[in-house]
């Protein structure tokens, strides 16, 4: 489960989560769910996942090499504002992973 509550305030925002892993009381694990992108100057983006953890994983690699990239490799997040097309260049990258699970490699 994750859950995400975000204030704006005077000098910025805060991003507070908790997210859980389905673990026993003996089995503790952290991992991360939240993931921000960041330009100066930009909007930035920010990311929490929830569901599979490898596919969480592997697409926010992915995401992370396409930004960091020489140009030409899309989607990179940090080219798509406004937000409906950051939800789309997410979305596209998933829909990839589906249909070329062997093709993990930037576009």
């Amino acid at each position: 489960m994750t859950c995400c509550v975000s204030l704006r305030r005077d000098r910025g925002s805060v991003f507070p989560s908790d997210t859980r892993s389905n673990a026993g009381t003996d089995d503790i694990s952290v991992f991360r769910k939240m993931f921000t992108w960041v330009t100066s100057g930009e909007p930035v983006i920010m990311l929490i996942a929830t569901g599979n953890l490898t596919t969480t994983l592997a697409a926010t690699s992915l995401l992370d090499e396409r930004t960091k990239s020489p140009p030409g490799r899309k989607p990179s997040l940090l080219e798509a504002p406004p937000m409906f097309r950051v939800d789309g260049a997410v979305g596209d990258t998933l829909r990839d992973m589906k249909t070329n699970p062997q093709d993990r490699s930037p576009t």
